[in-house]
């Protein structure tokens, strides 16, 4: 079994201004090959620690704390929306910009079909949109990933394709893989520990196991209870 090494460290990280907190400061670690989860309701502050992470902040707020990862790690975004992407270029001209030994097959394992190579972004339904952001990700090779809700959009089973295959890059390439989503079914099956956030504060870190058996922050059960399948359930076993 290969030892934990770290990868990436956060300390207070926050964003403000004079007047407000859009995120507290916030504190956790990160290691290679691990798949870490980030949940939390609409404005729970998710999209803005993707952004933190990389050093950006909505105009008029300021970024403290600090992120700091190994000399000659790297991070890559997989974004939100499709609006990062070149509108003037091809999907598969901007991927093979980033192209790195082995891109083919995880080309392959994300089925970047030739119809999705072929278009322009203003071409892109939102789930081949997600399909080719991560795609663009994860073929510069770096050492960290953060996919920013990388599954909305899809349908169940493509949803569940693309989680796996997150998964398999945390386990399998040794990457460190963070993935922010409000689907908190499908990162159960497939996270290591789960960060909750509520209003820009970090409720708890916890993991997928204490959530099923209860054990968790009362908030963290409500966003469980949200579950669809698990309406009005009063116990924490999901079927």
């Amino acid at each position: 079994m290969c030892p934990e090494v770290s990868l990436l460290k956060v300390n207070a990280l926050s964003i403000h201004s004079e007047e407000m907190n859009l995120l507290s400061p916030l504190s956790f670690e990160l290691t290679a090959g691990q798949l870490t989860g980030v949940i939390g309701a609409s404005g729970s502050g998710k999209s803005l620690l993707a952004q933190a992470l990389l050093g950006s902040v909505p105009r008029g707020f300021t970024l403290s704390g600090e992120v700091s990862l190994p000399q000659g790690k790297r991070v890559a975004l997989s974004a939100q929306s499709a609006s990062v992407l070149d509108p003037l270029r091809t999907v598969i001209s901007q991927l093979m910009r980033r192209v790195s030994p082995g891109a083919g097959k995880r080309a392959a394992q994300l089925q970047i079909s030739p119809k999705i190579a072929a278009c322009y972004p203003h071409q892109l339904s939102g789930g081949m949109a997600k399909k080719a952001l991560l795609a663009q990700a994860t073929w510069q090779q770096t050492d960290f990933i953060v996919a920013d809700e990388p599954c909305c959009g899809l349908d169940a089973s493509s949803a569940t394709e693309l989680y796996r295959y997150l998964a398999k890059l945390a386990s399998q390439e040794r990457r460190g893989v963070l993935v922010i989503s409000h689907n908190l079914k499908h990162l159960l099956t497939v996270a290591d520990d789960i960060l909750v956030l509520k209003e820009g504060l970090l409720v708890e870190k916890t993991t997928p196991e204490k959530i099923l058996k209860g054990l968790c922050a009362p908030y963290t059960y409500a966003l469980w209870q949200a579950i669809p399948g698990n309406w009005g359930r009063t116990d924490a076993a999901v079927a």
